[in-house]
């Protein structure tokens, strides 16, 4: 998704249908918001996890999408859209405890 297509999805999910609900939600001025819609900006990470959190997603996702999002060139893109396929193949065994990810280090013993 995009930043314009996140935006519309907490305007649903908050059941309001202002920026200025969405921008209070997120904890910016209504100009940010003004600002993503209008010059086609993109949310900074932190307010990325405020939308992720907001809209029930995991915020490496949101995140991802805006890493994407602000790419220069189309190989960047490439890049981000590759990583968020693979964060995504990942996220459902890091949930269910499955995958390297979640996997123990051994105790080192101490003297």
């Amino acid at each position: 998704m995009n930043t314009l297509e996140y935006l519309d999805a907490l305007k649903k999910r908050i059941g309001k249908d202002s920026d200025y609900a969405v921008a209070k939600a997120l904890g910016v001025r209504t100009s940010t918001i003004s600002g993503y819609r209008k010059r086609g900006g993109q949310m900074e990470d932190v307010i990325a996890m405020k939308a992720a959190a907001i809209l029930g997603l995991h915020p490496g996702l949101v995140v991802l999408d805006m890493h994407r999002e602000r790419a220069k060139e189309t190989s960047e893109e490439s890049i981000w859209q590759d990583i968020y396929a693979g964060f995504l193949k990942l996220l459902p065994h890091a949930r269910r405890g499955k995958g390297p990810e979640r996997r123990r280090l051994p105790r080192v013993a101490t003297a």
